[in-house]
């Protein structure tokens, strides 16, 4: 069967790897591969509805204290029993015989009670309209047992007083407005916070846990967990290769996906467009920013980033928008929800949204149905075509049931984690099932181990490993790595995405379900390892996109067959027909979203509602049924699943099993009216018979208790419900009992899934029961799957008709009073009445006096496609006779034989009274009237009154706190909507607002001005908030007074012409506002006042600050600034404009606009070193609008130093045999001048770093160039940052020492170098023989990281000499290499004597070579110039007298004194070796000057003072700069000396007045490298000297010398 069927295409769809199975690799693509998976799904419809038996219950409540049944048990003892409690809360439990929705029905109907929870099978928790109605249903006929429900049951029996997050189920019928006081009242119980949404409340504290279990508008209380991230670390990093989709031509175009996590980073490229809506409503922060770890937005560009920073980080679903929910709290990183799970979700699913990724669960309640699982169950239930996908969580532990909560919610898709690897395994750190009531979870797993996606701009802690290429704009990767069930559901929530783009697109369902989507991702999911799903491990195995979409098996596709969201009520089933071969297996999947179930049950106790069966019957009638599996695949027989609401059939390929015709039967065994999702796949053909069908129903008389002879109508139905058409088929209805046909004809064609019908009139002439039978398709005239020959015969139909004799009879009576039986069809008009009476006669048409009885049905309404079926009302309708009876009437024809009534059907929640109207519901209603005799029933008439009330479309719009709107520039204000459904059914209002000036309007809780509402129920009040945002002032707009119109529209789409329009002025408010901000002198801002930084100053400074004023608000300005020193002592000058004052100026600023205030301040002359002058500056427009700026002059010297590379702060080298050399500028940014030493963290081996001559001094505001020389090793490759580089710098001013430092990059360059070397002892190139040749080798090594191309010169600035080289140019010598050159020299005769210079080059490198000629001539000069013996005389005499002269100078000096004791201690760093004295004497002699034989005092202490200065600058000892380099910077240190070729040095004059310390220290350590400079030292401690002479201290000496030494002078001078 499959062979017809093979196709090339398939080799392009693979298992998805390495997103293992998720997603597929590119693969060549033929065009139609997408048109093939289509053609390959097909809808199926039922080959048969029947009715199948209920399961039978096990009469159990089940409550997390404990299960019982109430008949047979004793009931459980909790904390707080109550029997009465009924009477206040309104709660108790019905316990019914039959666990069917009619049987739940009727009771509500009856008894006007609320469904508020389902406790077990035939269980539920109702809130009793009135307390009195207990005793009444207790006595029902339909309830086994019905009790109060115990307040102590309502709180789980964990909570206790050390319980700190409570989570509580608020009871379905309290009204959402109720929530917020509900929320204020958990409060005043003592819980510290509480917040309430719709099916959840959650409470942080300490509760009263008695008022608790007796408030009744809770019907569940439990210990909950704060949220947690999954994102386990794996241990071993995989690679993840291109995720791609190319190969199925799905992209997530079209979907919207929404996630929940901790923000996301909305400039990321990869989501560049694509970001439908960021909301922080329902999060701790109102920050979207993904700023601490980055979790979200690796999430988000998991699911839908499109690679455009780099193509392997491409997430599943590249062409879908997102919709982010922020959760996260930015300073503290805490992740938490404010608001249920229901409002999330319903906000996302406004927003367009069907599928919703959650990465995170509840950090403990592990594998428990909590009440945030009710509460997804609720929403899906309620909102059936979005699918929510959730984390199964992280236990590296391993332990069972560690799900993680709320994943364990039965409507949901709970996500576990596999690696990355093509085989795919289980990852061992993702969380296990079952959920502990014993449920399959995880329900899929995906890939989760090193996924490769965003890293968010502004993510603080990292927590990834860095991936990919690219960055943002502030350097930070674009990319990160992480594993975790997080990235698991992000690959899974983008592989249902793609899946529904499949379905929708191509299989053609517009809105398919969750249950579909559900089905189909399980039924395609592939099995990991060995046969052994469902495993609490993987669940139902790997989701795969492929797999599911075009399944294949040895290469052959196969067939999917699909059923979304039919309905089945308990008690009935389905069912499919199919030409199967298994030797393909097949594989079939059942989900359903089923009714929330309890939270108030024991963990253990099945949470399921509706139960529905799975069943595949064999041709040979083996039976195999749901989750009935071994080793991964269906065995026959077995016990149906009643835990799960996912069910599967799996057979193996198999040949022994028998093809043929297989049926696929679905039953409901009990519960509520459910709709249902089935996927199947397989190599089968579905049945493609037509099948007419008798149902019940399908005869319906208008009366089910006609009187004899009286004309009624009888309609007759069938269905076509095959899936193909019918020829034409004959149809006869036959009165078995009386031997009639009352029709037989000829009907035409039926498309499958139609129905077809007809009505006829007849009158019953005898009375008695009337066997009625219908036959389809009389003839067999079409083939069909079940007809009298095939399956199941089901063209018959037959129904009992009691035809009552002449007795009573019941009339409607016309206008004017006539009987007229078409009157029971009444249409009412809601705006004119809330009811309408029939007048009905009842006649007595028997022989004698009867008692008779009326009876009214409840009103109901028909099935809008079966009138046969009927279905409760949603408004209260009462039915009442204005007589009541039991009525005696006389024979007929006597006086006394009819009664004239009045039958009423009234809406009660009707009332037209009021100001505002409530009408009666639209729809049709119907009420049986009866009446029969007292002493036998059977005698009876029943007519069916039938009212139709027509549609009232009416809204109310107010609009509330519309005067007077106005708000500040960057404020808002706000005005509200209501909107109020005045009409008689559920209606859709949109309200849209729209800003003249395009200023913000945002609606309730969104950051939209359009909203939709959900569907208003009648006379429903949704207030809507309006906030108008006026935007920040932008250069003094918008204008004070200025205005902005605001119009809001309400309407409707089922409406066209509802349009209610409201328009509202918004003015801008004064915004009397202004910025100041203190700058010193350089223009760097001092600080706000409340850390406002001190200002140094020197004594007798004049100094500048300035106060910069800017008008931030809307108006002018007219302010006063004044300042108020602390020391008034010190002279102040304010100014501005032409002001001039001494404290106080007045300043005038526009809006939008700056202006400046300058203070010119005098710091004293007599102010001592740390004095303070604290400054407060006023800026004031009143006493209340006013800014403090304040700041502190110290005198103090201020030491700081700036340096920055001029080359992109980074430090470049190149690789030459010589230093290559980097300029930082060094600026000396205090006020004091400085002295400077420099080192420099240790170079990794082979390089040598060094400063050309450093600069050792600065003055104030002085910058200089520092030099720092690298020297790469020979051959060092290219890098752009090779190592890290500190620069040290310790200065000191004499007072304070402070160490900055600095690190920069070392980047090497790519390029050649020549490094030229030669024999330089042998020397061939000189005394070369005239008109001979010489020759000398040199060797040319490339010592750079390119290969070389250079030309090669030799250039001899002397003539007569001939030079040839043995190659002129070098190419493409690689680095390392070497080659050899030869120069060959050659003089002739006229060649002069002398040494020459060669000079070899070789690119930019040179080396001079010395050459000569023989010498064979005169050499000139002095000795070639004259003779020899006039030559030596000269010599001779100049040697004469240069040893005169020095013996006059060594003569002339004192021999008793040297005047050494005249220099104080340390002047000088010179040691005493007897050259001191030497060097004195050398200063006073100047050019061209003589020295004499003696010297006076005066003259030595002149020459000391002006020898003072011009001495060599010392050097000092050197500190270490703070923070050593790293411990593993390799070892080997650079050179201590700088090599040749460094800058010229940079002189700079010692200041004045300063005494130079003399020792030197001279450290290297082991970190650092640190030069010779100087430090001024702190002058030392000296003892007082002699008295000063009268005319003062003596020229040229200092006073420290004089305390020393003046004693000395003074004995000279002969003043001693």
């Amino acid at each position: 069967m499959l062979a017809g069927r093979r196709t090339l295409f398939i080799l392009a769809v693979m298992l998805l790897a390495p997103i293992a199975g998720a997603v597929d690799n590119q693969q060549p693509v033929e065009n139609n591969l997408l048109d093939i998976a289509a053609g390959n799904w097909h809808s199926m419809e039922p080959s048969e509805s029947i009715q199948s038996p209920l399961k039978v219950t096990d009469n159990q409540i089940h409550l997390a204290i404990g299960s019982f049944d109430p008949l047979v048990d004793e009931l459980p003892k909790s904390r707080l029993d109550d029997n009465q409690d009924y009477r206040n809360s309104g709660m108790a439990i019905i316990q019914l015989n039959h666990h069917t929705g009619s049987a739940l029905y009727d009771i509500v109907d009856e008894y006007n009670v609320f469904v508020l929870d389902n406790l077990g099978p035939a269980a539920w928790l109702v809130r009793l309209a009135h307390p009195n109605d207990l005793p009444k249903i207790q006595g029902d006929d339909s309830v086994r047992w019905a009790g109060s429900m115990m307040p102590g049951w309502r709180v789980s029996p964990l909570v206790d007083s050390n319980t700190v997050y409570i989570a509580a189920i608020p009871a379905a019928d309290l009204m959402p407005e109720a929530l917020e006081g509900l929320a204020h009242d958990l409060v005043m119980m003592g819980a510290d916070e509480a917040w309430c949404g719709l099916h959840l409340c959650e409470i942080k504290g300490h509760p009263n846990l008695e008022k608790l279990a007796l408030d009744g508008r809770i019907i569940w209380s439990e210990p909950t967990a704060e949220l947690q991230l999954t994102n386990a670390m794996a241990g071993a990093i995989v690679g993840l290769p291109e995720v791609s989709n190319s190969s199925l031509g799905l992209d997530g175009s079209g979907e919207k996906i929404s996630f929940t996590d901790t923000g996301i980073d909305q400039t990321h490229p990869d989501l560049s467009g694509r970001i439908a809506g960021v909301y922080t409503q329902f999060g701790l922060d109102p920050s979207p920013a993904d700023s601490n770890g980055g979790h979200g937005t690796h999430v988000a560009l998991t699911i839908a980033g499109d690679g455009s920073g780099d193509s392997i980080a491409t997430g599943i679903a590249p062409e879908a928008y997102i919709v982010a929910y922020a959760l996260e709290h930015d300073p503290t990183g805490v992740f938490g929800r404010i608001g249920s799970i229901y409002d999330m979700l319903n906000h996302a699913e406004q927003e367009g949204s069907r599928i919703a990724v959650n990465a995170w669960g509840l950090n403990g309640n592990y594998g428990a149905y909590t009440a945030d699982s009710r509460s997804l169950d609720v929403f899906v239930h309620d909102n059936p075509e979005f699918l929510p996908l959730f984390s199964a969580g992280d236990d590296v532990g391993q332990n069972a049931s560690k799900v993680m909560a709320p994943s364990t919610a039965k409507n949901v898709l709970s996500i576990g984690a596999t690696t990355t690897s093509p085989s795919g395994t289980v990852a061992n750190f993702s969380a296990q099932g079952p959920s502990l009531d014993g449920r399959v979870k995880p329900d899929l797993v995906a890939p989760g181990v090193s996924i490769c996606s965003g890293h968010s701009v502004d993510a603080s802690l990292t927590i990834g490993l860095s991936c990919g290429t690219g960055t943002h704009s502030n350097g930070e990767d674009l990319y990160m790595s992480l594993s975790g069930s997080s990235q698991a559901t992000a690959v899974a929530g983008g592989s249902v995405s793609l899946i529904r783009e499949f379905i929708r697109e191509e299989v053609g369902i517009t809105s398919p379900s969750a249950s579909l989507l559900k089905a189909a991702s399980i039924n395609g999911a592939i099995d990991l390892g060995a046969a052994d799903i469902p495993n609490s491990q993987e669940g139902w195995g790997q989701i795969s996109v492929s797999n599911t979409v075009i399944p294949t098996y040895n290469g052959n596709n196969l067939e999917t067959y699909h059923d979304n969201s039919r309905s089945l009520s308990a008690g009935f089933s389905t069912l499919y027909q199919f030409d199967l071969d298994p030797s393909s297996g097949l594989d079939i999947t059942l989900v359903w979203s089923d009714v929330a179930g309890s939270a108030n049950a024991g963990q253990n106790e099945t949470r399921l509602v509706n139960d529905l069966d799975l069943l595949l019957i064999a041709p040979d009638g083996s039976m195999y049924k749901g989750n009935v599996i071994v080793n991964g695949f269906s065995v026959p027989n077995g016990v149906h699943d009643s835990i799960n609401n996912v069910e599967r059939i799996r057979l193996a390929p198999n040949a022994v099993l028998p093809s043929g015709n297989w049926q696929v039967k679905v039953s409901h065994t009990g519960g509520l009216d459910q709709s249902y999702s089935i996927v199947l796949t397989g190599d089968a053909t579905l049945d493609a018979k037509a099948d007419l069908f008798a149902f019940d129903g399908s005869i319906f008389p208008s009366s089910t208790s006609p009187l004899v002879n009286d004309l009624i109508t009888l309609r007759i139905s069938w269905l076509n419900q095959g899936t193909a058409g019918t020829t034409q088929f004959r149809v006869t209805l036959e009165d078995l009992t009386a031997g009639t046909t009352l029709y037989d004809g000829v009907r035409s064609n039926l498309n499958p899934g139609s129905m077809d019908s007809l009505t006829l009139y007849h009158s019953f002439t005898t009375t008695g029961d009337h066997d009625m039978r219908l036959s389809v398709d009389v003839d067999s005239d079409v083939i069909e799957v079940n007809d009298e020959t095939n399956g199941v015969n089901n063209n018959i139909e037959e129904m009992t008709i009691a035809v009552s004799a002449l007795g009573v009879r019941l009339v409607p009576l016309g206008a004017s009073g006539l009987e007229d039986s078409t009157m029971v069809n009444q249409t009412l008009n809601p705006a004119a009445a809330e009811g309408y009476t029939w007048p009905i006669l009842l006649k007595h048409e028997g022989t004698e006096t009867q008692s008779v009885k009326l009876h009214l049905s409840q009103v109901q309404m028909p099935n809008p496609l079966r009138d046969d079926m009927l279905l409760p009302t949603d408004d209260d309708w009462s039915r009442y006779s204005d007589l009541e009876g039991p009525f005696t009437l006389s024979p007929m024809g006597d006086g006394g034989d009819a009664m004239y009534l009045n039958i009423t059907l009234n809406d009660d929640d009707a009332d037209l009274s009021g100001a505002t109207k409530r009408y009666a519901m639209a729809g049709t209603y119907v009420m049986d009237l009866t009446a029969k005799y007292s002493n036998n029933p059977s005698v009876k008439h029943t007519i069916r009154l039938r009212l139709v009330v027509e549609e009232v479309k009416d809204v109310q719009v107010a609009p509330a706190g519309t005067d007077g709107l106005e708000a500040i520039p960057g404020g808002s204000t706000a005005f509200s909507i209501s909107v109020r459904n005045t009409g008689n059914s559920p209606a859709v209002y949109d309200l849209d607002c729209y800003s003249q000036n395009r200023w913000q309007v945002q609606l309730g809780q969104s950051n939209s001005s359009s909203y939709s509402f959900e569907p208003l129920e009648i006379l429903e009040y949704l207030p809507m908030q309006v906030r108008l945002y006026v935007p920040p002032v932008a250069d003094g707009m918008p204008a004070s007074g200025s205005t902005d119109s605001i119009t809001c529209s309400v309407t409707s789409e089922t409406d066209p012409s509802l349009n209610i329009s409201e328009t509202v002025i918004l003015t801008v408010k004064t915004l009397e506002l202004f910025d100041t901000t203190l700058v010193d002198d350089t223009g760097l801002g001092v600080g706000p006042a409340a850390y406002a930084r001190d200002i140094n100053v020197d004594t007798a400074e004049r100094l500048n600050i300035t106060l910069l004023i800017e008008n931030t608000g809307n108006a002018v300005l007219d302010l006063t600034v004044r300042i108020n020193p602390e020391l008034t002592t010190w002279t102040i000058q304010v100014s501005h404009g032409m002001q001039t004052e001494n404290r106080e100026v007045e300043v005038n600023v526009l809006p939008g606009e700056s202006s400046e205030v300058r203070f010119e301040i005098l710091v004293s002359p007599v102010a001592a070193r740390n004095d303070e002058n604290h400054l407060v500056i006023k800026t004031s427009q009143d006493q209340s609008n006013f800014i403090i700026n304040e700041t502190t002059l110290v005198v103090k010297d201020e030491i700081s130093i700036a340096f920055t590379p001029i080359d992109n702060y980074k430090l470049n080298a190149m690789v030459t045999d010589d230093f290559t050399y980097n300029i930082l500028t060094v600026e000396n940014t205090g006020n004091s001048a400085i002295s400077l030493s420099w080192s420099h963290s240790l170079a990794p081996d082979g390089w040598e770093v060094g400063f050309a001559d450093p600069p050792t001094y600065l003055e104030p505001r002085e910058s200089v160039q520092l030099q720092v020389g690298i020297k790469p090793p020979a051959y060092q490759p290219s890098s752009d940052a090779i190592f890290d580089l500190g620069i040290y710098a310790t200065i000191d001013n004499g007072f304070d020492t402070l160490q900055v430092s600095a690190t920069y990059p070392v980047s090497v360059e790519s390029g050649s170098h020549c490094s030229i070397e030669y024999d330089e002892e042998s020397r061939p190139l000189l005394g070369v023989v005239r008109d001979e040749e010489s020759s000398q080798k040199l060797t040319i090594h490339n010592i750079g990281n390119a290969p070389l191309d250079a030309n090669i010169s030799a250039v001899l600035d002397a003539n007569e000499w001939k030079v040839g080289l043995s190659e002129d140019t070098v190419t493409d010598l690689s680095a390392g290499e070497s080659i050899e050159i030869e120069v060959t020299v050659s003089p002739n005769g006229d060649t002069k004597a002398g040494i020459e210079t060669l000079q070899f080059t070789c690119g930019t490198t040179s080396v001079e070579i010395e050459l000569s000629v023989q010498n064979s001539q005169s050499q000139g000069g002095l000795f070639g110039v004259l003779p020899l013996w006039a030559a030596s005389s000269i010599v001779g005499a100049i040697i004469l007298g240069v040893l005169i002269v020095a013996r006059r100078i060594k003569k002339s000096a004192p021999k008793d004194y040297s005047g050494e004791e005249l220099v104080a201690p340390d002047a000088h760093v010179i040691p005493d070796d007897g050259i001191r004295m030497k060097a004195v004497m050398d200063s006073v002699v100047g050019q061209d000057s003589l020295a004499s034989g003696g010297v006076s005092a005066e003259e030595i202490a002149e020459a000391l003072a002006e020898s003072i200065p011009s001495l060599p600058t010392p050097g000092a000892p050197v500190v270490v700069p703070m923070g050593r380099p790293p411990s593993s910077l390799p070892s080997g240190s650079p050179p201590a000396i700088i090599p040749t070729g460094r800058p010229p040095a940079i002189t700079t004059p010692n200041p004045q007045n300063i005494t130079i310390n003399q020792t030197v220290i001279n450290n290297i350590s082991d970190s650092v490298v640190q030069g010779d400079v100087p430090k001024v030292p702190t002058p030392p401690q000296v003892p007082a000297g002699p008295p000063l002479p009268p005319s003062g201290l003596p020229p040229g000496w200092s006073m420290e010398q004089w305390q020393h030494y003046g004693h000395q002078w003074l004995a000279q001078q002969g003043q001693q």
